[in-house]
């Protein structure tokens, strides 16, 4: 090997050597400093299904592992995270509760969640044993696939009462494109694959592990706009959902959910089932000061005027109530909490421990005039 081509491979080396202790230190002040939110759930924690497109996989048991928390998993053998669920006693009531990730709430323990909570809060004021509450909450879900669960196991598993929990961040989305995920290699992922300069593979395991990835990711995709002479601007993701000006897909969204609202009616009308609907904002709708702070910088105090903060829940709910259905509005509930422990997780971005407890002692004060007309709660 002559000495020019050795010069060549040792600077190359060097180079090599260089960039992988330069990401390694990246990596690690990302993760103490700066984390990251990767790709979070744990491999063949979902499972592919015909109907609904995805659920979570029966018998799973696993942890689930962030830089905020770690949590047990245990997935029962109809794919809810719940106990197995036993026939149902003579004289009691069951409920059936569906929605997102906010009900299935991976990012605390099974008896932290906002239904477990609901449930020992009726215990405590109907008796132990009276009411059993089913937490059939699957992530990524959105009103489309919870009426299909409501249909299949509302009328087998002999349900008196149902809750359908709608969240105003992503339930528009997920119901005008109900089969945008799929389940590929394990893992919860969007049908519709990103191109990029590394192969699928490499990226998708890239986005479990390395926040330097993440991080150079969303800030290359911040800085195309600018690179083609775009100026960005940092209102545009809130105003279709805070503003009233027609925005098409948002519009569309609301009229597919409102017909998804009145099928879910429907279908329990049919089972002789009252439904309530629970209606879970978004954290910058409970903590006002945050946007208005970073919105008033950008627009000035009349351009801030137009942006409504209660906007999305209020339609929700008007939605639900325009229909007849009982609804549990949590956007005040939570704001009267809004200076007490964090309701939300700061990176994750769901409901803390506190934040279970609040929506879990609201949902059930509203669940009890419905147990009572069922007859076996005085």
């Amino acid at each position: 090997m002559n000495t020019r081509r050795r010069t060549w491979l040792g600077n190359g080396l060097l180079l090599v050597v260089a960039v992988g202790a330069t990401l390694a230190g990246f990596e690690v002040i990302l993760r103490f400093a700066l984390p990251q939110k990767l790709y979070r759930y744990p491999h063949d924690l979902f499972r592919p299904d015909e109907e609904i497109g995805f659920v979570l996989n029966p018998e799973f048991s696993g942890e689930l592992k962030t830089p905020e928390f770690r949590t047990h998993l245990a997935i029962n053998s109809l794919g809810f995270r719940n106990a197995e669920i036993a026939p149902k006693p003579k004289g009691a009531l069951r409920v059936l509760v569906v929605g997102d990730s906010f009900v299935s709430a991976l990012n605390v323990e099974s008896e932290e969640s906002f239904v477990s909570i609901a449930g020992g809060a009726l215990a405590h004021r109907l008796g132990a044993g009276r009411v059993e509450l089913v937490n059939a909450g699957t992530p990524n879900y959105g009103t489309w696939h919870e009426l299909r669960v409501l249909r299949r196991f509302a009328r087998s598993l002999e349900i008196d009462v149902a809750v359908l929990c709608v969240f105003v961040g992503n339930d528009l989305e997920d119901n005008l494109h109900p089969m945008s995920a799929m389940v590929r290699d394990g893992y919860l992922v969007e049908r519709k694959s990103v191109s990029g300069l590394l192969p699928r593979p490499v990226r998708a395991w890239l986005q479990r592990h390395s926040m330097s990835y993440v991080f150079l990711w969303n800030a290359w995709h911040r800085m195309r706009d600018w690179v083609g002479g775009r100026t960005p601007n940092p209102m545009d993701p809130f105003k279709g959902f805070l503003t009233s000006g027609g925005d098409s897909p948002i519009e569309d969204g609301y009229r597919v959910s409102g017909g998804l609202l009145r099928e879910a009616k429907d279908d329990a009308a049919g089972l002789g089932i009252p439904l309530l609907v629970v209606v879970i904002p978004q954290e910058i709708q409970v903590y006002p000061e945050q946007f208005t702070t970073f919105a008033a910088g950008v627009l000035g105090s009349d351009g801030l005027a137009r942006y409504d903060l209660t906007q999305p829940s209020r339609r929700w709910a008007t939605l639900a109530e325009s229909l007849g259905l009982p609804t549990v509005d949590l956007l005040p509930v939570f704001r009267a909490r809004n200076t007490g422990p964090p309701l939300y997780m700061r990176l994750d971005g769901h409901l803390t421990v506190e934040g279970n407890k609040v929506a879990g002692e609201a949902i059930a004060s509203a669940m009890i005039p419905l147990l009572a007309e069922k007859g076996s709660v005085r």
